[in-house]
């Protein structure tokens, strides 16, 4: 049985480029790995995949000897990213003895667009190749430098390459959904600052919803009125006894996701609370900081949820809620990001923001998610592939740089050229 994309690709490309003694899929070896071939599968909207080896490859010793992955939160696509373990006289070179050393690919890959600055220090391909029988498309990247040098290799599914691409592109940078906030100034007259893809769900005197473009949802500042015993508005209010805000959100939840389904968002189930940390101002104030699971139009998501219980002397008391829930993958990787935002809203009472701080570090489960992720950001590819990719997804007769159109080939160029400091040009890669 062939493994899926998702799991076997990182494991194939790590064997191959690093020639580590790993379980093949579960089974253990006491050899190097070689994945035989498996039997290709030529979808008709494609060319045919042709190995290209016309540029000697570097010497298989300078390849990376340990490698890290990031995958893509939505999809199978990955990106695997380390330092070159010698030096090369080329980068070219260096992608060729990727190409010819890997086992991951049936057959070796084939070079469809290459780019290569002045100095031929750095390059970068696309390249087409099959994994276990299925089409993948994908982009290897080599800067050269002193001491040896960089390498990443990004792939995905050929049609889901487009999509992925630009989000392994902004895992490998520090802050993720952070960089580059921008304020947001909503009609109460209070701000927020938001990455530029975020959208306004809805907003209100002191609340608003946000969207982000990887499952995200933000609520701020709900004011929910609970009823602690029998109500006749039973099937339209939130119940549950006052002031235990733990208890009081896990009982509400039914509630408050049925009122939330009602403004748009997904079908809610809360599937279990992962840890808890107290806020509790004073005796009219109980708070907590909660970490949650949940099932989000049947997804696994993550949320966390600052409850305040407003008690007074008649029912119905006051349960403020702000949260913020996301595919449990995406979470994990945007926290900080996420609590960014979540702090730069304007409209927070007084000593809120330092209430959600303090207890979010008292939230054990949350802390490897708090440290700042390393920035990866020199092994990205440059976003002008953005329409490269698109046009040989797009236009199946794209098999090389003749076939780009010269308005997309130059806008490549023109962006290498912006971001790295130096003229660029395309290198076609001869056939033996």
């Amino acid at each position: 049985m062939t493994a899926p994309l998702a799991t076997c690709l990182p494991r194939c490309l790590l064997w191959a480029v690093v020639a580590l003694v790993v379980p093949v899929c579960g089974q253990a070896q006491n050899r190097p790995i070689t994945i035989p071939p498996a039997t290709q599968i030529t979808p008709p909207s494609l060319p045919p995949v042709v190995a290209s080896q016309g540029i000697p490859p570097a010497p298989r010793e300078v390849l990376p000897t340990s490698v890290e992955i990031v995958r893509d939160p939505e999809g199978a696509g990955i990106v695997m990213y380390g330092q070159l373990a010698g030096k090369a006289d080329s980068a070219l070179a260096v992608i060729s003895a990727i190409f010819a050393y890997s086992g991951a690919f049936d057959p070796a890959p084939s070079p469809l667009f290459s780019a290569v600055d002045k100095s031929g220090q750095s390059a970068q391909t696309l390249f087409t190749a099959a994994v276990h029988g299925t089409r993948v498309l994908g982009i290897a990247v080599v800067a050269l430098s002193n001491t040896g040098g960089n390498v990443s290799v990004f792939y995905d599914y050929t049609d889901s390459f487009p999509g992925s691409f630009p989000r392994l592109q902004q895992a490998l940078g520090p802050g993720g959904a952070s960089t580059g906030l921008t304020s947001l100034h909503l009609v109460d007259g209070s701000q927020i600052s938001v990455p530029p893809e975020w959208r306004v769900l809805a907003q209100g005197k002191g609340l608003v919803d946000l969207g982000g473009e990887q499952g995200e949802l933000m609520s701020l500042g709900n004011g929910i009125p609970v009823y602690s015993g029998p109500t006749a508005l039973a099937d339209a209010v939130a119940q549950a006894p006052c002031c235990d805000p733990v208890a009081a959100f896990q009982a509400a939840f039914p509630q408050i996701a049925k009122m939330a389904q009602r403004r748009g968002w997904p079908s809610q189930i809360l599937t279990g609370i992962v840890d808890s940390a107290a806020t509790t101002t004073d005796s009219s104030n109980q708070g907590a900081l909660i970490l949650a699971t949940l099932s989000v139009a049947g997804r696994a998501y993550s949320s966390l949820a600052l409850a305040e219980a407003i008690s007074g002397f008649t029912d119905p008391w006051t349960l403020r809620l702000s949260g913020v829930v996301a595919p449990q993958p995406v979470f994990a990787a945007e926290l900080p990001a996420l609590l960014s935002i979540w702090t730069s809203y304007s409209a927070h009472p007084q000593g809120y923001v330092e209430r959600l701080t303090a207890a979010a570090q008292n939230i054990a489960a949350l802390q490897p998610m708090l440290k700042p992720a390393p920035d990866a950001t020199q092994y990205r590819a440059d976003g002008g592939w953005n329409g490269v990719i698109n046009m040989v997804v797009t236009h199946p007769n794209a098999t090389g740089g003749n076939a780009i159109d010269d308005a997309t080939e130059r806008t490549l160029l023109d962006r290498l050229a912006k971001d790295s400091g130096g003229p660029w040009h395309l290198a076609p890669w001869p056939s033996r």
